[in-house]
């Protein structure tokens, strides 16, 4: 039998399409940083703006899903649960690059980083089966707003913002 016969092409499709779209969304958001500006600090960092935004979208759906009591949904937000999950850490690599090549750190960077690294953990290990009482654990210090928000004023002020 082949190994990639009609059959196992046609029970597969879904991961294939899954796959496919993370490949080519990866080749872009390369392509981006590298190409998008004068030079690869600067590109890897407005990527990173990026991807942090666009995995974060999930936050803001959920609630909306549950403000409205939307029915039949749960699959569609599994899938972009999972999306959440990797596209965050695509932004926490980027971020690293970012901080590797920008050479430029100050401690509210250092914490921002800290922050990012922390709830980008917490969120991959929600992801597996714990005892109960670890899993709550991870939940509550994974979703606190205070650490977001502490993570977001962390970036502006290590940035010069505010």
């Amino acid at each position: 039998m082949q190994k990639f016969s009609n059959q196992w092409i046609t029970e597969n499709t879904n991961t294939i399409i899954k796959w496919s779209l993370i490949v080519f969304f990866s080749l872009i958001c390369v392509l981006f940083a590298v190409y998008s500006d004068y030079n690869l600090a600067t590109g890897t960092g407005n990527l990173c703006i990026i991807l942090f935004i666009l995995g974060n979208t999930y936050v803001p759906a959920k609630w909306l899903r549950f403000k409205f009591g939307l029915k039949n949904v749960a699959e569609s937000f599994s899938i972009f649960l999972d999306y959440h999950i990797y596209i965050n850490i695509a932004a926490f690599v980027t971020c690293c690059v970012h901080c590797y090549v920008s050479h430029w750190v100050n401690f509210w960077l250092e914490v921002s980083l800290v922050l990012m690294g922390w709830l980008i953990l917490g969120g991959f290990l929600m992801k597996y089966v714990y005892s109960p009482a670890l899993k709550k654990g991870i939940y509550f210090l994974h979703t606190q707003q205070f650490v977001f928000i502490l993570l977001l004023f962390a970036l502006l002020k290590g940035h010069y913002v505010i």
